[in-house]
């Protein structure tokens, strides 16, 4: 059996300035869990995630509680390497999903 692959996640500007502003809204600590499932999800099946454009994909978390469902946009650079794009609440980030189609 082969074992599973783990890729590395790379935090581009965007994508970290977001978490930071995300971050200040609901705190770290709020949102580590949600944050810990997609990110587990985009390491290790990247594949298994809905296509926004032909080489962007979402990632969508759940609500839980006082924190919004959350969308993570990533690009799989290659066999080794995700790209993580952007993050935003659901709500925004379906604005955006709508207009890169």
């Amino acid at each position: 059996m082969a074992a599973p692959r783990h890729r590395t996640l790379i935090e581009q500007p965007e994508y970290a300035a977001q978490l930071d502003f995300l971050a200040g809204i609901y705190s770290v600590a709020a949102i580590e869990l949600t944050l810990l499932g997609l990110l587990w999800g985009i390491t290790t099946n990247a594949e298994e995630y809905n296509r926004v454009t032909w080489n962007i994909r979402e990632a969508k978390s759940r609500s839980f509680g006082a924190i919004p469902p959350l969308v993570i946009f990533f690009q799989i650079k290659d066999d080794n390497e995700v790209l993580l794009l952007w993050i935003d609440e659901a709500s925004r980030a379906d604005e955006i999903s709508q207009r890169l189609k």
